[in-house]
């Protein structure tokens, strides 16, 4: 019989279904906090290095470090893909979620004493004018950065025995 390998869209497709569920709770909640984000962006990195470590035991361990990383990184990117696609539904389906990461970011922006009045209102201004494009910077600089780095780890540590026989070419 034949073993199945679990491909990276999958993978990526489970990853980040679930991230952005979890993105959409915590939206409904009308918890925005900064935490929150580095939570998700912590089980993300879970997340691939699980899917590294899974796909070189799927292939009983006769894998390179490069096709591991490969995986993961694949996988990645079709988180990030999931992650726009999301942040741009959310922007239309759910418009008042920029109003409160605006009003949020003002809240926090004004507990520093040495802001000014001027220097909050330009800072928000400018992230009501950009807030879509930094949106979707954001999501591809993260999943796309933070992914490379757990792929690394996630390849680190993936058991590897490769054989003689093993194609070299990716």
């Amino acid at each position: 019989m034949e073993k199945k390998i679990t491909s990276h869209l999958n993978k990526g497709l489970i990853i980040g279904l679930v991230l952005v569920a979890i993105g959409i709770v915590f939206q409904v909640m009308d918890i925005y906090e900064r935490w929150l984000q580095w939570l998700i962006l912590g089980l993300f990195c879970i997340a691939i290095i699980w899917a590294c470590i899974s796909y070189a035991s799927e292939m009983e361990g006769n894998v390179t470090f490069g096709k591991v990383f490969s995986h993961g990184f694949k996988t990645s990117a079709v988180v990030a893909i999931i992650a726009i696609v999301s942040f741009i539904l959310m922007y239309y389906i759910m418009p008042e979620t920029k109003a409160k990461i605006i009003e949020k970011t003002r809240e926090e922006l004004a507990k520093n004493p040495q802001m000014t009045d001027e220097i909050i209102e330009s800072t928000t201004s400018m992230m009501d004018k950009s807030y879509f494009l930094f949106g979707i910077i954001g999501s591809i600089f993260s999943y796309a950065f933070i992914g490379a780095i757990a792929s690394l780890i996630g390849a680190g540590f993936a058991r590897k025995n490769p054989n003689n026989n093993m194609p070299q070419s990716m």
